[in-house]
């Protein structure tokens, strides 16, 4: 731990030097005409709020996401999906230090403060939702169990198969730790069974009015002005399962039935796809990939990291995460150069 520790610590401190000392421009240059492709999930500065459904990991804040997408801007060729998917269909480079900006999900402050803010910098994205959650839908079983995790008055929980051991629920860090090994462990269990023990989770907890989570996600008329203003809206399933752990005809359901909802609700084709539920779990296999593709998806994007060049498959395409972490922009920089550099296509 001490030794770990040290390393973290040194690092950290060199990050700034790295940062501000000129070899990020050597970076950029090296790694040419590799792209990367930024995943996204909320911009949000009510934490009070927001933890409440969704891990602070996966939120930015407002300040430092303006402040990424104008070092974008300077630095970087920032591109729409469309312009850069279609670059790789037609076997043509990509511009040096391509990149495009992705969210997952479908939370309301997609609209309400990421999108503004792209907007005033005149920067595109695409943005990947879940359908079935929209609009008041049943909220992401993810965020179901963030929920009723946080909010339980229980100290002592026995766990149903195959979860694990019962636990003991004292400190906040119980919380985190909690709510962490569950999500991990019902991403690998088959989707039936997962939306069982949601529900017997809930029972346990004693939480089960979700009332409070009626409006964690974005409206179709939010998504229509969106896409009038140059967004682009993919698709990211009906209910959020982990395809790999779905019968290949419920995957069918999921995977067409996101992309028809979104053609009928907003007038639009629907070209890009993300695959969910890639933290912690094996999110993508050849069979689902095929079923993306006879869908008539033009691309699909992985939580795998990585970059993206000239060669790479359409349908499983790497991202670069950004988390809280990356408010530091030598944390934001550092990590963008290193998925830019990495060998794999």
């Amino acid at each position: 731990m001490a030794v770990a520790s040290i390393r973290r610590a040194v690092g950290n401190a060199l990050k700034p030097i790295w940062h501000h000392g000129g070899l990020v421009n050597l970076t950029r240059w090296l790694a040419g005409r590799r792209g990367a492709i930024l995943r996204y999930h909320s911009v949000t500065d009510d934490e009070s709020a927001t933890l409440a459904y969704l891990d602070r990991g996966l939120t930015v804040t407002r300040a430092a996401f303006r402040t990424q997408l104008r070092y974008l801007r300077r630095f970087y060729t920032v591109m729409s999906l469309d312009e850069l998917v279609d670059r790789l269909h037609r076997g043509n480079e990509l511009p040096p230090r391509s990149v495009a900006i992705t969210f997952d999900d479908g939370y309301r402050d997609n609209y309400t403060q990421a999108f503004p803010l792209l907007r005033a910098e005149g920067l595109p994205a695409t943005f990947y939702v879940a359908t079935g959650c929209l609009e008041g839908g049943p909220p992401l079983w993810t965020a179901q169990l963030r929920f009723m995790v946080r909010r339980t008055k229980e100290r002592h929980v026995v766990l149903p198969p195959p979860l694990g051991a019962p636990v003991m629920i004292e400190r906040p860090a119980d919380r985190q730790a909690l709510f962490t090994r569950l999500v991990i462990a019902l991403k690998n269990v088959p989707s039936a069974r997962r939306r069982e023990l949601v529900h017997e989770l809930a029972e346990l907890f004693h939480v089960t009015d979700f009332r409070p989570l009626a409006d964690i996600m974005m409206t179709w008329n939010e998504l229509r002005e969106m896409s009038a203003e140059g967004m682009t809206i993919g698709a990211h399933t009906v209910s959020h399962p982990n395809l790999p752990n779905t019968p290949p005809e419920e995957a069918l359901e999921e995977i067409v039935g996101s992309r028809d909802q979104i053609a009928g609700m907003l007038g639009t084709t629907v070209a890009h796809f993300s695959y969910p539920n890639g933290r912690g779990a094996a999110h993508l296999t050849e069979a689902v990939r095929g079923i993306v593709r006879q869908a008539g998806f033009l691309s699909a994007v992985t939580s795998v990291p990585g970059c993206v060049r000239t060669g790479a498959d359409p349908w499983a395409l790497r991202r670069v995460g950004v988390y809280n972490r990356h408010r530091h922009m030598p944390s934001f920089s550092l990590d963008m150069e290193r998925a830019r550099l990495r060998a794999e296509a």
